[in-house]
């Protein structure tokens, strides 16, 4: 038996043979977000929700997330549903929306060794971290530093000078304390940034092209220590095991611990290591509903720049109390389109939600289900308090769309006649001749004819 197991995301696995297995469904069914990392880090809110894999009505249905899992000795892939053996959209999208050129997910075969597949994934997770975690600086702590010349400055050490200079050579032996970024804590990270660099040189240039800081950062480590040996690095992994509790570093303990999970990759290990049991990463997934706002955005920045401000994730408080100034509720929508002279305004002349579950695709067929409704609440209430009065949703479709679906909000007469909800879909062509640039000139047309569709809305807006 095959240990790869392939899924899709947002699909009906019911029928999966290799799901019949009771032991590995209830692991699937019951895994928590702690024991996974996620593309982005999840939100307190996320983790709480999280499901990888979901039962609606006696069936099993994937969620938004593709990625690898290790799950005993099984290996599960999970990637779009919108790919095939080759996965082109998948390698396409996160190369569009995030700069990941990572061409890895056509090696998910039966009988592949899996790892470098995770550890590159890893490698992406480790990048991002350290990229978020550098915009509060570089890491830093007190070191002790025992010096032996003529140099003095800090302690002087008395015992230790006898021993050192028992002749009047005019050395002084002394130590002081710095607080430095020459510190354990770093060497660790910069041991696994290096493994990562001698493993995959590709990948890694790919993903520091685009995060300058990341570089910069490595720059910094390299000037003032070395990577640590394999036998260092053992030690190093049992000596930095204790969280990093500095509210200004916060962010660096999530860097830490990749940094340990990949040294363990490279089969570093320290006995007793309680933290492997307790803490045991089972993969590395994908929030494809995250990866597809984010394509939204790349697709447009570029075709509405001269005339246009886009503002994603744009944030405007509502419910404010009496007599207090802060609202208890936030409106997020996904994209936000401004005029450039009116963009201080705060009112968008669109506002545009991306959707990457199957509801909406079936909804651009006229097939509108009940799942849609909280979206719909949601577009709504993004109109009303942005006073902005054209709206849509962008969703996937295998098959293209002759007309523009687009929807008045209430047939009563009067001014609200020209509120209207469109519905934005983007075809994604079917891979099936294995041509990854063929795939490429295909659904960089539909990128094309969705720009001109939004594009049209924008030109033909009627103001009250």
């Amino acid at each position: 038996m095959s240990n790869l197991i392939k899924l899709k995301d947002y699909s009906n696995v019911s029928e999966k043979n290799e799901l019949t297995q009771e032991k590995l469904r209830e692991q699937l069914l019951k895994l928590s977000a702690d024991n996974v990392f996620s593309i982005p880090e999840m939100s307190d809110e996320e983790k709480e929700s999280f499901r990888v894999l979901a039962n609606f009505n006696g069936k099993l249905w994937t969620q938004n997330y593709t990625g690898i899992l290790q799950i005993e000795d099984r290996n599960v892939f999970i990637s779009s549903r919108f790919d095939n053996d080759s996965c082109f959209f998948t390698q396409y999208i996160l190369d569009k929306a995030l700069g990941m050129k990572i061409n890895i997910f056509q090696d998910m075969k039966p009988g592949v060794n899996h790892g470098g597949i995770l550890e590159q994934l890893l490698a992406f997770v480790f990048v991002e971290q350290i990229e978020h975690a550098c915009r509060k600086g570089l890491y830093r702590r007190y070191r002790t530093y025992e010096c032996n010349d003529s140099r003095v400055k800090g302690k002087i050490d008395i015992t230790r000078h006898i021993r050192l200079n028992p002749l009047n050579n005019g050395k002084i032996a002394y130590s002081y304390r710095e607080y430095t970024i020459d510190n354990d804590v770093n060497k660790l990270i910069f041991t696994a940034y290096t493994y990562l660099q001698k493993r995959y040189p590709d990948t890694m240039k790919s993903l520091e092209k685009r995060r300058k800081t990341v570089g910069e950062c490595m720059s910094k480590f390299r000037n003032i220590m070395q990577p640590a040996s394999r036998q260092e690095a053992q030690k190093l992994v049992q000596r930095e095991r204790r969280k990093i509790t500095h509210s200004v570093y916060h962010d660096w303990e999530e860097v830490r611990k990749t940094a340990i999970i990949l040294l363990r990759h490279m089969g570093i290990s320290v006995e007793n290591d309680k933290d492997k049991a307790q803490n045991k990463i089972h993969g590395v997934l994908i929030n494809m509903n995250w990866i597809w706002e984010k394509y939204l955005e790349s697709i447009l920045k570029d075709k509405l720049k001269e005339e246009y401000c886009l503002k994603a994730q744009h944030e405007k408080k509502i419910f404010f109390l009496n007599g207090e100034g802060q609202g208890k509720r936030t409106l997020k929508p996904d994209l936000c389109i401004f005029k450039k002279e009116n963009v201080n305004t705060n009112t968008p002349v669109l506002i545009l939600d991306a959707k990457y579950k199957n509801a909406w695709s079936k909804a651009v067929r006229g097939e509108f289900e009940e799942s849609v409704r909280e979206d719909c609440f949601q577009i709504l209430s993004y109109m009303y308090g942005f006073g902005c009065n054209k709206s849509g949703i962008f969703c996937p479709v295998v098959e293209e769309s002759s007309k523009l679906p687009d929807y008045t909000i209430t047939d009563e007469p009067g001014s609200r006649k020209y509120e209207k909800f469109y519905l934005l879909p983007l075809q994604i062509p079917k891979s099936e001749n294995n041509n990854f640039k063929n795939f490429k000139n295909e659904i960089k047309d539909s990128e094309d004819k969705f720009a001109a569709q939004v594009k049209e809305i924008l030109e033909n807006l009627e103001q009250k």
